[in-house]
């Protein structure tokens, strides 16, 4: 199912929610980034409190795809620390779960997610999906891997491929100073949707406003957005939905700004939260 346009919120406006929209975390809280009409795939940001655990072995019924933001949580005796990544497919066996400190985690579900003790039914578990655990900070950032239609500077740290559909998932830098040429240049689109989310830094968009940590989109497909530049840099999530990354230019050179007005495009569950991005002073 469809999920709708959303461009941009920050992730610090949302209420935080108690439990998963499925079954089986009740003792977590999540903020909803972005969920279908269905109300089974979502982003949300989870909230594991100190202590929180699951000792007994279990399973889920969505595919769960992660990033740490902050604390740490470990899966059969593996820590995923901040930033760390993993892509855990339905059915994957956990025999163990926990968060002693408490963590946030920015996660993906597939599906409506529900808990299940014991082991999953034959058949559900793809092992090919797999991405058990990536640490980023161990990686090299690669330039090779952006669209060469983008500015130079950027590059890429790749975290899974999904070897049916070709979707993926990345991160994404940029150093400070990116400015289009004379101020102005093309908006684009995509044929898939791009969700993004800022772990660091600003992407500042010439239509829709400044973005700054915690801003979050889900890009629809061939809706057109920018231009966008960065003054200070950024640090980005990125995943593509219904196909690997295709970036499609228009030809007519838009104006950019330093400070453009926040104009989000919104749905009406995450309008009525919306507030612009304040820099937090360094000083």
């Amino acid at each position: 199912m469809a999920r709708p346009h959303t461009m941009f919120i920050q992730a610090q406006c949302l209420p935080w929610q108690q439990g998963l929209h499925g079954e089986g975390r009740d003792d977590v809280e999540r903020k909803v980034l972005s969920i279908d009409e269905a109300g089974t795939d979502a982003t949300c940001i989870v909230r594991y409190p100190a202590g929180w655990s699951r000792p007994r072995p279990h399973w889920v019924d969505a595919h769960e795809e992660l990033l740490v933001l902050d604390g740490w949580l470990e899966i059969n005796g593996r820590r995923y620390e901040r930033q760390h990544y993993a892509f855990l497919p339905a059915g994957y066996a956990r025999q163990v779960a926990r968060a002693s400190d408490g963590a946030v985690v920015l996660t993906m579900f597939y599906d409506r997610p529900g808990t299940h003790e014991g082991a999953a039914p034959d058949g559900l578990y793809d092992p090919k999906l797999l991405v058990e655990h990536v640490d980023p900070l161990a990686m090299e950032w690669d330039p090779g891997l952006v669209d060469p239609q983008l500015a130079s500077g950027v590059a890429i740290k790749p975290l899974r491929t999904d070897p049916y559909t070709g979707e993926t998932s990345f991160l994404y830098c940029s150093p400070p100073h990116r400015v289009p040429p004379n101020m102005a240049k093309p908006q684009w689109t995509h044929s898939m949707v791009e969700e993004l989310y800022c772990l660091s830094g600003h992407y500042v968009w010439g239509d829709v406003g400044r973005m700054g940590p915690g801003g979050y989109c889900w890009w629809r497909e061939e809706e057109y957005h920018g231009p966008a530049g960065t003054d200070v840099g950024y640090h980005l999530f990125v995943r593509t939905i219904n196909g690997p990354l295709d970036n499609r230019f228009a030809t007519e050179p838009k104006p950019f700004t330093w400070d453009p007005e926040y104009r989000p495009v919104l749905p009406p569950a995450l309008a009525k939260y919306a507030k612009p991005f304040e820099p937090p002073p360094h000083w």
